[in-house]
């Protein structure tokens, strides 16, 4: 469980969606220390088809795209710091696991 209110932590929600994001942003961006923290991230829930990482309305300045092959795969969300993801949005055409939706 994640410390942030007892909520689960992605890693344990969705370890499949946490481990195609981290190989992506690795290939992206390797010494970006962002990768490192996916899994351990709280899950607060889906909304509008986002997984959400931060509560809904959190600042999120920045995007990161991730892509596979030509496609683009995710967008992650950064707050201001530019350090903690807030969400994520999943473009890969999968869908959300009802896991998440519990």
């Amino acid at each position: 469980m994640s410390h942030t209110k007892g909520l689960p932590r992605l890693g344990d929600v969705s370890p499949d969606l946490v481990k195609d994001v981290v190989t992506l942003l690795r290939e992206a961006s390797p010494q970006d220390p962002i990768a490192d923290s996916i899994a351990d991230l709280p899950f607060h829930g889906v909304c509008h088809g986002y997984v959400l990482t931060a509560p809904e309305g959190t600042p999120t300045p920045s995007v990161m795209e991730l892509e596979q092959g030509d496609e683009a795969a995710f967008l992650v969300r950064l707050d201001p710091s530019h350090s903690v993801v807030t969400w994520l949005d999943v473009l890969d055409g999968r869908d959300v696991p009802l896991t998440l939706l519990g």
